[in-house]
């Protein structure tokens, strides 16, 4: 199951429970072979975890892993490629800053992954991270228990790294539409600003290291 398919099962349950959680809560206390204190217990563990445990996995998948990629799949998943069948911007923003302008987009990406040991499968992966393109090829992660869900690594998994610079989105020559080898200066300098600026925006780069990449890339 995707992290896209897994948020929204989340989201389900907490609106079920939000009508359920009061007549569930009185079935319980109501069994009168068990004592009153563990009914009570049995109903605050049972309606809290399934009311409030789905919305606190919910706002995790989209404020860590959607907002700033899966930086716990990065270090233990299964590292493997991915050709990005389509890209698609979505309405939804992830609220972190003041203003409503600063909330970065979740972008829609259905992806082809290649992982050692499994034929090639298709899964999809939302992330705040444009600038990605139909038929590039890109670095993933896969998760060793549920293979549907991946995190593309757009350079978030070291900061030590990413001061050294910017590590583009490669784009595979095989999978990318013959016009894409004739994209070069311009083009390319968008993408690796808009990659700068996503490290910046999610804390990988301090201001300083920021300046000093973005005034590199426009001197080149």
């Amino acid at each position: 199951m995707s992290v896209g398919k897994i948020s929204a099962l989340c989201w389900t349950v907490f609106v079920v429970m939000s009508v359920a959680s009061l007549p569930l809560g009185y079935v319980i206390v109501s069994i009168h072979s068990l004592p009153v204190a563990v009914r009570g217990v049995l109903a605050a563990v049972v309606v809290g975890g399934l009311w409030w445990g789905p919305f606190a996995y919910a706002m995790y998948l989209s404020l860590a892993v959607m907002r700033n990629g899966d930086k716990r799949l990065l270090r233990r998943g299964i590292v493997g490629t991915a050709q990005v069948l389509s890209a698609k911007r979505t309405n939804t923003v992830i609220q972190e800053g003041e203003f409503a302008w600063e909330a970065p987009r979740v972008y829609k990406y259905q992806l082809r992954v290649t992982i050692p040991g499994r034929a090639p499968y298709d899964t999809d992966c939302r992330i705040c991270a444009s600038g990605i393109q139909e038929g590039q090829t890109v670095h993933v992660a896969v998760s060793r228990h549920n293979h549907k869900r991946v995190t593309i690594d757009v350079g978030q998994t070291s900061a030590r790294q990413a001061s050294r610079g910017i590590r583009p989105v490669p784009v595979s020559s095989a999978a990318a539409p013959a016009h894409q080898h004739t994209l070069h200066g311009d083009a390319e300098r968008v993408t690796a600003l808009a990659q700068l600026g996503q490290l910046h925006s999610q804390g990988l780069l301090t201001d300083a290291e920021f300046a000093q990449q973005k005034s590199r890339l426009l001197a080149d």
